[in-house]
């Protein structure tokens, strides 16, 4: 079934939406929340329950990418899931890709700077727009997916340093980007 009739399906509130939903989404939401979550039942829980979510959000929002908008609330459940299960903090590969950007992002805390949600993703969206594709697709596979730079560089055929270099130069280009912009967070 197309993204379209599901979301069809959410609109009339019938309940086969958020089956068919599994069914077509299932598999990249799992692997969005194993790259976050060690435990299988966790992860099982948070796909289900970003279809509730998407059930109970769908409408009013109406989603561009049904595929996007599930990873992204799995991704954010499985965050908050991480959060609550770990006593203390223990190196991940999703913890490492985090600490890479921390100098990049400046975190300023008042209000004048600070900028919203909605205005920090259109930029992030810009930027990586004007970047090259490999360049697109190394940093979403880092930042976003939390996946090594050795699985980076092995399913996109290619040397690990090419992988860190390239990250490298996108996060000072985005740093610059921000300055440029001046943008804090």
């Amino acid at each position: 079934m197309e993204d379209e009739a599901i979301v069809r399906l959410f609109f009339a509130r019938e309940e086969a939406a958020i089956t068919e939903a599994q069914n077509k989404h299932g598999r990249i939401c799992m692997a969005v929340a194993r790259r976050i979550l060690p435990d299988e039942r966790d992860v099982e829980e948070c796909v289900s329950d970003a279809c509730l979510r998407a059930w109970n959000a769908i409408p009013p929002d109406m989603p561009r990418s049904l595929s996007a908008y599930l990873a992204r609330i799995t991704r954010n459940l499985a965050l908050d899931r991480r959060s609550y299960n770990q006593a203390e903090k223990r190196s991940t590969a999703l913890e490492c890709a985090f600490e890479e950007l921390e100098p990049w992002l400046r975190a300023e805390n008042t209000p004048e700077k600070a900028l919203e949600g909605a205005e920090l993703r259109r930029f992030l969206n810009g930027f990586l727009r004007r970047e090259s594709r490999e360049a697109r697709i190394f940093f979403l596979r880092r930042y976003w997916y939390g996946e090594s730079i050795r699985e980076i560089a092995e399913d996109c055929g290619c040397s690990e340093a090419k992988v860190k270099s390239s990250l490298f130069r996108t996060r000072t280009h985005l740093r610059e980007a921000m300055d440029k912009e001046e943008i804090t967070l």
